[in-house]
Protein backbone atom coordinates (compact mmCIF):
# COMPACT_ATOMS: atom_id res chain seq x y z
CA UNK A 1 0.00 0.00 0.00
CA UNK A 2 1.43 3.35 -1.07
CA UNK A 3 1.06 6.04 1.65
CA UNK A 4 -1.27 8.94 0.86
CA UNK A 5 1.60 11.42 0.96
CA UNK A 6 3.04 9.62 -2.08
CA UNK A 7 -0.06 10.12 -4.24
CA UNK A 8 1.40 9.90 -7.74
CA UNK A 9 -1.92 10.75 -9.45
CA UNK A 10 -2.08 14.12 -7.68
CA UNK A 11 1.57 14.73 -8.60
CA UNK A 12 0.98 13.80 -12.23
CA UNK A 13 -1.82 16.35 -12.49
CA UNK A 14 0.69 19.12 -11.77
CA UNK A 15 2.96 18.14 -14.68
CA UNK A 16 2.72 20.01 -17.97
CA UNK A 17 4.97 18.00 -20.26
CA UNK A 18 3.91 17.45 -23.86
CA UNK A 19 1.69 14.38 -24.22
CA UNK A 20 2.23 11.47 -24.07
CA UNK A 21 4.78 10.89 -21.31
CA UNK A 22 5.71 8.57 -18.47
CA UNK A 23 6.44 9.97 -15.04
CA UNK A 24 8.37 8.07 -12.34
CA UNK A 25 8.34 9.05 -8.68
CA UNK A 26 11.64 8.45 -6.90
CA UNK A 27 9.81 8.64 -3.56
CA UNK A 28 7.61 5.67 -4.51
CA UNK A 29 10.61 3.73 -5.82
CA UNK A 30 12.32 4.30 -2.48
CA UNK A 31 9.17 3.30 -0.59
CA UNK A 32 8.83 0.06 -2.59
CA UNK A 33 12.49 -0.84 -2.12
CA UNK A 34 12.36 -0.11 1.61
CA UNK A 35 9.23 -2.25 1.97
CA UNK A 36 11.11 -5.26 0.61
CA UNK A 37 14.19 -4.69 2.74
CA UNK A 38 12.12 -4.09 5.89
CA UNK A 39 9.96 -7.21 5.46
CA UNK A 40 12.79 -9.50 4.33
CA UNK A 41 15.22 -8.96 7.20
CA UNK A 42 17.33 -11.92 6.06
CA UNK A 43 17.06 -11.06 2.39
CA UNK A 44 18.79 -9.11 -0.33
CA UNK A 45 16.93 -7.39 -3.16
CA UNK A 46 18.19 -7.93 -6.72
CA UNK A 47 16.03 -5.88 -9.07
CA UNK A 48 15.13 -7.73 -12.28
CA UNK A 49 15.90 -4.92 -14.69
CA UNK A 50 13.97 -6.56 -17.54
CA UNK A 51 10.90 -4.83 -16.02
CA UNK A 52 12.28 -1.35 -16.70
CA UNK A 53 15.92 -0.67 -17.57
CA UNK A 54 15.83 3.12 -17.79
CA UNK A 55 19.34 4.21 -16.69
CA UNK A 56 17.96 6.78 -14.25
CA UNK A 57 15.91 4.14 -12.47
CA UNK A 58 18.91 1.80 -12.35
CA UNK A 59 21.10 4.58 -10.96
CA UNK A 60 18.55 5.51 -8.31
CA UNK A 61 18.14 1.90 -7.16
CA UNK A 62 21.92 1.47 -7.12
CA UNK A 63 22.22 4.46 -4.79
CA UNK A 64 19.65 2.87 -2.49
CA UNK A 65 21.91 -0.19 -2.20
CA UNK A 66 19.89 -2.47 -4.46
CA UNK A 67 21.41 -5.42 -6.26
CA UNK A 68 20.46 -6.43 -9.80
CA UNK A 69 19.47 -9.55 -11.72
CA UNK A 70 20.53 -9.54 -15.35
CA UNK A 71 19.53 -11.89 -18.17
CA UNK A 72 22.11 -11.04 -20.84
CA UNK A 73 25.47 -9.42 -21.44
CA UNK A 74 23.54 -6.43 -22.78
CA UNK A 75 21.80 -5.92 -19.46
CA UNK A 76 25.07 -6.43 -17.61
CA UNK A 77 26.62 -3.75 -19.80
CA UNK A 78 23.77 -1.37 -18.94
CA UNK A 79 24.47 -1.90 -15.25
CA UNK A 80 28.22 -1.45 -15.59
CA UNK A 81 27.70 1.79 -17.51
CA UNK A 82 25.76 3.32 -14.61
CA UNK A 83 28.45 2.23 -12.17
CA UNK A 84 26.93 -0.86 -10.56
CA UNK A 85 29.51 -2.94 -8.69
CA UNK A 86 29.82 -6.41 -10.34
CA UNK A 87 29.49 -7.87 -6.84
CA UNK A 88 25.91 -6.56 -6.82
CA UNK A 89 24.94 -8.38 -10.05
CA UNK A 90 23.73 -11.94 -10.54
CA UNK A 91 23.24 -13.59 -13.93
CA UNK A 92 19.89 -15.12 -13.16
CA UNK A 93 18.62 -16.71 -16.36
CA UNK A 94 19.42 -20.38 -16.73
CA UNK A 95 19.92 -20.34 -20.53
CA UNK A 96 22.83 -18.18 -21.69
CA UNK A 97 25.01 -17.79 -24.79
CA UNK A 98 28.61 -18.81 -24.18
CA UNK A 99 29.86 -15.36 -25.18
CA UNK A 100 27.55 -13.72 -22.65
CA UNK A 101 28.92 -15.97 -19.89
CA UNK A 102 32.46 -15.01 -20.89
CA UNK A 103 31.57 -11.31 -20.95
CA UNK A 104 30.03 -11.53 -17.50
CA UNK A 105 32.99 -13.37 -16.01
CA UNK A 106 35.49 -11.02 -17.66
CA UNK A 107 33.66 -8.13 -15.99
CA UNK A 108 33.69 -9.61 -12.51
CA UNK A 109 30.26 -11.27 -12.35
CA UNK A 110 30.66 -14.44 -10.29
CA UNK A 111 27.12 -15.79 -9.70
CA UNK A 112 25.33 -17.69 -12.45
CA UNK A 113 22.13 -19.72 -12.72
CA UNK A 114 21.84 -23.11 -14.43
CA UNK A 115 19.14 -25.75 -14.79
CA UNK A 116 20.93 -28.54 -16.66
CA UNK A 117 24.23 -30.41 -16.81
CA UNK A 118 24.89 -28.85 -20.20
CA UNK A 119 24.52 -25.32 -18.82
CA UNK A 120 26.78 -26.11 -15.87
CA UNK A 121 29.42 -27.44 -18.26
CA UNK A 122 29.19 -24.23 -20.33
CA UNK A 123 29.74 -22.13 -17.23
CA UNK A 124 32.66 -24.31 -16.13
CA UNK A 125 34.29 -23.77 -19.53
CA UNK A 126 33.61 -20.05 -19.89
CA UNK A 127 33.80 -18.90 -16.26
CA UNK A 128 35.81 -21.41 -14.19
CA UNK A 129 35.58 -21.10 -10.43
CA UNK A 130 32.39 -19.01 -10.22
CA UNK A 131 29.39 -19.65 -8.02
CA UNK A 132 26.41 -21.48 -9.52
CA UNK A 133 22.85 -21.76 -8.26
CA UNK A 134 20.43 -24.31 -9.67
CA UNK A 135 17.05 -23.17 -10.88
CA UNK A 136 14.26 -25.63 -10.20
CA UNK A 137 10.59 -25.92 -11.11
CA UNK A 138 7.91 -25.09 -8.56
CA UNK A 139 4.14 -24.66 -8.83
CA UNK A 140 3.33 -21.58 -10.93
CA UNK A 141 -0.23 -22.30 -12.05
CA UNK A 142 -2.52 -19.39 -11.33
CA UNK A 143 0.14 -16.84 -12.19
CA UNK A 144 -0.63 -14.60 -15.16
CA UNK A 145 2.68 -15.49 -16.80
CA UNK A 146 4.16 -18.94 -16.12
CA UNK A 147 7.78 -20.01 -16.62
CA UNK A 148 8.00 -23.68 -15.71
CA UNK A 149 7.59 -24.95 -19.27
CA UNK A 150 10.77 -23.24 -20.44
CA UNK A 151 12.99 -22.86 -17.37
CA UNK A 152 13.95 -24.93 -14.35
CA UNK A 153 15.13 -28.44 -13.53
CA UNK A 154 12.78 -31.05 -12.02
CA UNK A 155 13.25 -30.90 -8.25
CA UNK A 156 14.27 -34.57 -8.12
CA UNK A 157 17.34 -33.75 -10.25
CA UNK A 158 18.52 -30.72 -8.27
CA UNK A 159 20.69 -32.60 -5.79
CA UNK A 160 22.70 -34.25 -8.59
CA UNK A 161 23.01 -30.93 -10.42
CA UNK A 162 24.38 -29.22 -7.31
CA UNK A 163 26.88 -32.04 -6.87
CA UNK A 164 27.82 -31.72 -10.55
CA UNK A 165 28.58 -28.05 -9.92
CA UNK A 166 31.07 -29.12 -7.27
CA UNK A 167 32.45 -31.87 -9.52
CA UNK A 168 33.19 -29.26 -12.24
CA UNK A 169 35.29 -27.16 -9.88
CA UNK A 170 32.59 -24.51 -9.55
CA UNK A 171 31.27 -23.24 -6.23
CA UNK A 172 27.91 -24.51 -4.99
CA UNK A 173 25.93 -21.34 -4.28
CA UNK A 174 22.25 -22.17 -3.89
CA UNK A 175 18.88 -23.02 -5.37
CA UNK A 176 16.49 -20.66 -7.12
CA UNK A 177 12.85 -20.91 -8.12
CA UNK A 178 10.27 -18.68 -9.78
CA UNK A 179 6.54 -18.79 -9.12
CA UNK A 180 5.67 -16.96 -12.35
CA UNK A 181 4.66 -13.33 -12.76
CA UNK A 182 1.62 -11.85 -11.01
CA UNK A 183 1.20 -14.84 -8.71
CA UNK A 184 -2.37 -15.04 -7.47
CA UNK A 185 -1.76 -16.90 -4.21
CA UNK A 186 0.19 -15.69 -1.17
CA UNK A 187 1.47 -19.18 -0.40
CA UNK A 188 3.28 -19.82 -3.70
CA UNK A 189 6.70 -18.85 -2.30
CA UNK A 190 6.16 -20.90 0.86
CA UNK A 191 5.18 -23.84 -1.33
CA UNK A 192 8.42 -23.35 -3.24
CA UNK A 193 10.44 -23.59 -0.02
CA UNK A 194 8.52 -26.70 1.02
CA UNK A 195 9.19 -28.20 -2.40
CA UNK A 196 12.97 -27.82 -2.12
CA UNK A 197 13.28 -28.62 1.62
CA UNK A 198 14.05 -32.34 1.03
CA UNK A 199 16.83 -31.32 -1.39
CA UNK A 200 18.34 -28.98 1.19
CA UNK A 201 18.27 -31.79 3.74
CA UNK A 202 19.83 -34.32 1.35
CA UNK A 203 22.59 -31.92 0.33
CA UNK A 204 23.40 -31.25 3.97
CA UNK A 205 24.04 -34.98 4.39
CA UNK A 206 26.47 -34.69 1.46
CA UNK A 207 28.32 -31.90 3.25
CA UNK A 208 26.86 -29.13 1.09
CA UNK A 209 25.42 -26.12 2.89
CA UNK A 210 23.74 -23.71 0.50
CA UNK A 211 24.78 -20.10 0.74
CA UNK A 212 21.49 -18.82 -0.61
CA UNK A 213 17.95 -19.59 -1.70
CA UNK A 214 16.72 -17.34 -4.47
CA UNK A 215 12.92 -17.02 -4.33
CA UNK A 216 12.78 -15.03 -7.57
CA UNK A 217 10.06 -12.51 -8.31
CA UNK A 218 6.40 -12.72 -9.23
CA UNK A 219 5.25 -10.43 -6.42
CA UNK A 220 1.94 -9.10 -7.74
CA UNK A 221 0.74 -5.58 -8.42
CA UNK A 222 -2.90 -4.63 -7.85
CA UNK A 223 -3.90 -3.72 -11.39
CA UNK A 224 -7.57 -3.03 -12.02
CA UNK A 225 -8.17 -6.70 -12.84
CA UNK A 226 -5.94 -7.96 -10.00
CA UNK A 227 -7.29 -5.94 -7.09
CA UNK A 228 -7.42 -9.05 -4.92
CA UNK A 229 -3.71 -9.78 -5.41
CA UNK A 230 -1.98 -10.90 -2.18
CA UNK A 231 0.03 -8.29 -0.33
CA UNK A 232 3.73 -8.54 0.35
CA UNK A 233 2.98 -8.80 4.07
CA UNK A 234 0.79 -11.86 3.45
CA UNK A 235 3.44 -13.46 1.27
CA UNK A 236 6.22 -12.91 3.81
CA UNK A 237 4.17 -14.29 6.72
CA UNK A 238 3.62 -17.59 4.91
CA UNK A 239 7.19 -17.67 3.60
CA UNK A 240 8.69 -17.24 7.07
CA UNK A 241 6.66 -20.17 8.38
CA UNK A 242 8.12 -22.37 5.64
CA UNK A 243 11.69 -21.13 6.17
CA UNK A 244 11.59 -22.10 9.84
CA UNK A 245 11.11 -25.74 8.79
CA UNK A 246 14.44 -25.85 6.95
CA UNK A 247 17.41 -27.45 8.74
CA UNK A 248 19.10 -24.03 8.45
CA UNK A 249 18.09 -20.79 6.78
CA UNK A 250 20.46 -19.56 4.05
CA UNK A 251 20.58 -15.98 2.86
CA UNK A 252 17.40 -15.20 0.93
CA UNK A 253 17.60 -13.46 -2.42
CA UNK A 254 14.54 -12.03 -4.14
CA UNK A 255 14.28 -10.60 -7.64
CA UNK A 256 11.33 -8.19 -7.76
CA UNK A 257 10.91 -6.35 -11.03
CA UNK A 258 7.27 -5.42 -11.48
CA UNK A 259 6.71 -5.04 -7.72
CA UNK A 260 9.44 -2.38 -7.47
CA UNK A 261 8.69 -0.22 -10.49
CA UNK A 262 5.06 -0.65 -11.57
CA UNK A 263 3.47 1.63 -8.96
CA UNK A 264 6.28 4.18 -9.24
CA UNK A 265 5.20 5.29 -12.72
CA UNK A 266 2.17 6.62 -14.57
CA UNK A 267 1.48 7.22 -18.23
CA UNK A 268 -0.17 10.50 -19.19
CA UNK A 269 -1.89 10.40 -22.59
CA UNK A 270 -4.15 12.78 -24.50
CA UNK A 271 -7.44 11.99 -26.23
CA UNK A 272 -7.07 12.45 -29.99
CA UNK A 273 -10.52 11.21 -31.02
CA UNK A 274 -13.97 10.52 -29.59
CA UNK A 275 -16.57 8.56 -31.53
CA UNK A 276 -19.51 6.23 -31.05
CA UNK A 277 -19.28 2.72 -32.47
CA UNK A 278 -22.43 0.68 -31.92
CA UNK A 279 -23.55 1.57 -28.43
CA UNK A 280 -20.08 2.32 -27.05
CA UNK A 281 -18.07 5.53 -26.84
CA UNK A 282 -14.52 5.07 -28.13
CA UNK A 283 -11.63 7.27 -27.06
CA UNK A 284 -8.50 7.28 -29.20
CA UNK A 285 -5.29 8.19 -27.34
CA UNK A 286 -1.89 9.42 -28.48
CA UNK A 287 -0.33 6.38 -26.75
CA UNK A 288 -1.43 2.76 -27.06
CA UNK A 289 -0.31 -0.80 -26.59
CA UNK A 290 2.55 -0.62 -29.08
CA UNK A 291 4.32 2.53 -27.98
CA UNK A 292 3.40 2.43 -24.28
CA UNK A 293 1.21 -0.28 -22.68
CA UNK A 294 2.15 -3.55 -24.34
CA UNK A 295 0.82 -5.78 -21.57
CA UNK A 296 -2.70 -4.49 -22.21
CA UNK A 297 -2.69 -6.64 -25.36
CA UNK A 298 -4.88 -9.69 -24.94
CA UNK A 299 -2.00 -12.08 -25.68
CA UNK A 300 -0.08 -10.64 -22.73
CA UNK A 301 -2.60 -11.27 -19.97
CA UNK A 302 -4.92 -8.34 -20.68
CA UNK A 303 -3.45 -6.12 -17.96
CA UNK A 304 -5.95 -3.44 -17.02
CA UNK A 305 -4.58 -0.15 -15.78
CA UNK A 306 -6.63 2.09 -13.50
CA UNK A 307 -7.54 5.25 -15.44
CA UNK A 308 -7.87 8.71 -13.92
CA UNK A 309 -8.86 12.01 -15.56
CA UNK A 310 -6.11 14.62 -15.65
CA UNK A 311 -8.73 17.14 -14.55
CA UNK A 312 -11.98 16.19 -12.85
CA UNK A 313 -15.14 17.90 -11.68
CA UNK A 314 -16.60 16.34 -8.52
CA UNK A 315 -20.06 14.92 -9.09
CA UNK A 316 -19.68 14.67 -12.86
CA UNK A 317 -21.55 11.63 -14.26
CA UNK A 318 -19.35 8.88 -15.64
CA UNK A 319 -19.71 6.78 -18.74
CA UNK A 320 -18.20 3.49 -19.85
CA UNK A 321 -15.78 3.81 -22.76
CA UNK A 322 -13.41 1.77 -24.86
CA UNK A 323 -9.89 3.20 -25.00
CA UNK A 324 -7.66 2.58 -28.02
CA UNK A 325 -4.23 3.70 -29.15
CA UNK A 326 -3.25 5.84 -32.14
CA UNK A 327 -2.06 3.17 -34.60
CA UNK A 328 -3.89 1.64 -37.54
CA UNK A 329 -3.82 -1.84 -36.01
CA UNK A 330 -7.03 -3.44 -34.72
CA UNK A 331 -5.22 -4.93 -31.71
CA UNK A 332 -4.32 -1.47 -30.41
CA UNK A 333 -7.01 -1.46 -27.71
CA UNK A 334 -5.98 -0.60 -24.14
CA UNK A 335 -9.29 -1.47 -22.49
CA UNK A 336 -12.78 -2.30 -23.68
CA UNK A 337 -14.54 -1.06 -20.57
CA UNK A 338 -13.54 1.66 -18.14
CA UNK A 339 -15.49 4.53 -16.65
CA UNK A 340 -14.41 8.15 -17.15
CA UNK A 341 -16.17 11.51 -16.65
CA UNK A 342 -18.70 11.98 -19.45
CA UNK A 343 -17.13 15.26 -20.56
CA UNK A 344 -13.83 13.63 -21.61
CA UNK A 345 -13.13 14.47 -25.24
CA UNK A 346 -10.44 15.50 -27.70
CA UNK A 347 -7.64 17.39 -25.97
CA UNK A 348 -8.34 16.03 -22.49
CA UNK A 349 -5.75 13.89 -20.75
CA UNK A 350 -6.00 10.58 -18.93
CA UNK A 351 -3.57 9.10 -16.41
CA UNK A 352 -2.83 5.36 -16.45
CA UNK A 353 -1.73 4.03 -13.08
CA UNK A 354 0.86 1.32 -12.30
CA UNK A 355 2.56 1.87 -15.66
CA UNK A 356 6.19 1.35 -14.66
CA UNK A 357 6.74 -2.33 -15.52
CA UNK A 358 7.03 -3.90 -18.98
CA UNK A 359 5.99 -0.64 -20.63
CA UNK A 360 8.93 1.61 -21.54
CA UNK A 361 11.24 -1.36 -21.98
CA UNK A 362 8.87 -3.15 -24.39
CA UNK A 363 7.54 -0.13 -26.29
CA UNK A 364 8.27 0.42 -29.97
CA UNK A 365 7.44 3.11 -32.56
CA UNK A 366 4.96 1.08 -34.58
CA UNK A 367 3.29 3.17 -37.32
CA UNK A 368 5.87 5.83 -36.46
CA UNK A 369 4.28 6.83 -33.16
CA UNK A 370 7.25 7.47 -30.84
CA UNK A 371 7.76 5.91 -27.45
CA UNK A 372 6.74 8.49 -24.82
CA UNK A 373 9.64 10.05 -22.93
CA UNK A 374 10.07 9.22 -19.24
CA UNK A 375 10.53 11.97 -16.65
CA UNK A 376 11.73 11.16 -13.15
CA UNK A 377 11.94 13.19 -9.97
Amino acid sequence: MIPNDLDIITKARTLNYASPFFYTSQDILRHNYNTFTDLFSNGDVYYALKANSDPRILTFLKELGCGFEAASSYEIDMLLKVGVDPAKIIYGTSVKPMKHIEFAADNGINRFAADSIEEIDKIAQAAPGVKVFIRTIVEDSGSVFTMSERFGAPVETVKDLVLHVRHCGLKTYGISFYVGSQAASADRWAQGINRIRPVVEELLKEGVMLETINIGGGFPVAYDNHKDAPTLHEIVAKLNNALHLLPYVPKIIMEPGRALVASSTVLVSEVISRSVRGDKVWLGMDAGIYNALYEAMIHQGLTQYAVHPYADVPGTPRIAVTIAGPTGDSLDIITRHVEVPEFIGVGDRLIFENAGAYTVVMANPFNGFPVPPLYIS
